[in-house]
């Protein structure tokens, strides 16, 4: 049987050979091998050391400290490369309730829509209001005001409507009503010099007593109006599994304390609106009106945190997903909302110290490859869009490395989802802007309140649209949808003032028939002569009274001044 050595022995006897001494108790004729010993077992040869006397362990301990290093933000916060274990699937953006029109709304009319969202109460606001301005301009110029009723106003907001989908918000208000190439409606509806009556005394809160409230709020003049129709919107939609939070920029340059500058949007000037909205449905569910440090209060931190925990306190719990950008998007924000039942998408800012270095653009990254990073229950993706530039994603609906390999840019499943839910507001922005209603103005109450009629009729839309997907009427297209909601809101009115206002002109009583309204005169019995009264077309010094009527607008009129119409008694009868 061969003799056995130690590692220790056997390293130095080949020292030893190499020096030229001879190995003592090795038989050199003799052969090892595994078949003659099976139990034995070669020992481990140990790797010889470098010139630095580093091993490769240490090598290896050191790459992964750096590697360590490198996923590791400023705030001490670790991004490990794997993925979290999944043990169930996860409970959130599983909803409870049907998305859609909430329960117990029901319309059959463009109006019954749009009714839901300008309620009875917000109009009975807007004419107390106006009523009172209008008394006192017209207190101030030594002339008598007639009071606007509900009526009437809707037909003002009707012809706002119609100007909106005609996309006329800025044609001139005297072309509207005198030019014969545009729709009758105006004029049949009410005069030009009513309708700027109305316009200029507009308001929506007691003038009186503003001072007071302004002293704690800048948009007191419009505030119990506002919050009214978000109400009304909040409680006729139930929303989809994900909405999204963004802001807009309703163009306004006249003077307003809290006016914004955002050299990003196309107005450059106006009043910031942050919007929730439904990211599948053009739906706006909740808003706030950016007014800046209210008087008295303290300088405000992280306005994006506290924007998206405002808008979105009312879907706590529910189990929706909230897309955002990288103004409202941070890792306190992401744990807090994840706590609270809601998950969230987002871009981050460059700038943030939550994002490791190995996150970080750099140019020996290859192009459109991704960088995942797991902390607990949140996901960051670094993806490289351009060489040298990359874009970072946070998300806690996420939790894997997938990718879309069917793309040549390979982009990680946090962008594509984060592309198709990112446009909730700005789809309602496109389409309220499409048809707006808005006119001229130096008021920022009217532009609120213009923009507050576009997302109202936006809104009343998508409600109808939901409840009759297939309806062949015209009305599920919303130019169509929006001139038959101003005709339904403007007929009342226009029948009222035919019938109570005897000497209307004749192209008014024509625009009138035109638009489907004509006077209704009652049948007189065969023996009952009609009063006599003066031809209308006559002069009035000529004094001429006739029993005879026009058929059509109930004009007294005489022989020379109308046509024999010869009837047969079978016809008659």
């Amino acid at each position: 049987m061969a003799a056995r050595f130690t590692v220790e022995e056997a390293r130095q006897m080949v020292l030893d050979r190499d020096d030229g001494q001879a190995v003592m108790g090795l038989d050199s004729g003799s052969e090892l091998s595994d078949d003659e010993d099976p139990d034995y077992q070669p020992p481990a040869i140990q790797p010889q050391s470098s010139d630095t006397g580093e091993s490769p362990d240490s090598s290896e301990e050191e790459e992964n400290e750096v590697q360590s290093t490198n996923r590791m933000s400023k705030k001490g916060s670790y991004w490990s490369e794997n993925p979290p274990p999944q043990t169930r699937t996860p409970s959130h953006n599983l909803l409870i309730t049907r998305p859609g029109p909430a329960r117990g709304v029901t319309t059959t009319s463009p109006r019954e829509a749009w009714e839901l969202f300008l309620s009875e109460e917000i109009l009975l606001q807007v004419i107390k209001g106006t009523n009172v301005e209008g008394q006192r301009i017209a207190d101030a110029r030594g002339k008598a005001w007639l009071k606007v009723d509900q009526l009437e106003l809707k037909a003002w907001i009707g012809l706002c409507i119609l100007s909106g989908s005609e996309k006329s918000w800025d044609v001139a208000v005297r072309e509207l009503f005198g030019s014969p190439f545009q729709n009758p409606m105006y004029k049949a509806t009410m005069s030009i010099n009513r309708f700027e009556d109305i316009r200029r005394a507009l308001r929506f809160d007691d003038k009186r007593t503003r001072p007071a409230r302004l002293a704690t709020d800048h948009m007191a003049a419009f505030r119990d109006i506002w919050e009214m129709f978000l109400v009304n919107c909040r409680r006729r939609f139930i929303p989809n599994d994900c909405v999204t939070v963004d802001e807009q920029l309703v163009p306004f340059r006249g003077r307003c304390k809290f006016l914004q500058y955002m050299p990003s949007k196309p107005a450059k000037y106006g009043i910031k609106i942050f919007w929730v909205c439904d990211a599948r449905v053009p739906y706006a569910i909740d808003a706030k009106v950016y007014t800046g440090r209210q008087p008295g209060d303290e300088v405000q931190k992280n306005l994006g945190e506290k924007i998206v925990k405002e808008l979105c306190s009312a879907l706590r719990h529910t189990g929706r997903n909230i897309t955002m950008d990288n103004f409202f998007t941070s890792i306190p924000l992401a744990q807090e909302l994840l706590e609270s039942g809601l998950t969230i998408v987002g871009t981050l800012r460059q700038n943030k110290p939550d994002i490791p270095a190995v996150m970080k653009a750099s140019r020996t990254r290859k192009l459109y490859s991704t960088e995942f990073g797991f902390n607990g229950n949140v996901a960051m993706a670094s993806y490289v869009r351009k060489k040298g530039k990359v874009v970072v994603l946070l998300s806690t609906m996420h939790h894997n490395k997938m990718l879309d390999e069917n793309s040549e840019k390979k982009k990680p499943e946090i962008i594509t989802f984060y592309n198709k839910s990112k446009g909730g507001v700005d789809l309602v922005d496109q389409m309220v802007g499409t048809y707006t209603c808005k006119r001229q103005t130096q008021r920022w109450p009217m532009v609120l309140w213009y923009n507050m009629l576009d997302v109202a009729t936006l809104n009343a839309y998508s409600i109808f649209k939901a409840q009759h997907p297939n309806d062949k009427g015209g009305i599920p297209e919303r130019r169509l949808f929006l001139r038959e909601l101003s005709r339904e809101l403007i007929l009342p009115q226009m029948q009222r003032r035919l019938e109570g206002n005897g000497s209307l002109n004749s192209t008014i009583i024509d625009a009138m028939q035109r638009c489907g309204v004509a006077r209704v005169t009652p049948q007189q019995d065969r023996g009952q002569p009609l009063k006599r009264k003066r031809c209308q077309l006559c002069p009035r010094d000529k004094d001429n009274k006739v029993s005879t009527r026009c058929k059509k607008c109930d004009t007294a009129a005489c022989k020379d001044h109308s046509q024999k119409t010869v009837v047969c008694q079978k016809c008659e009868a």
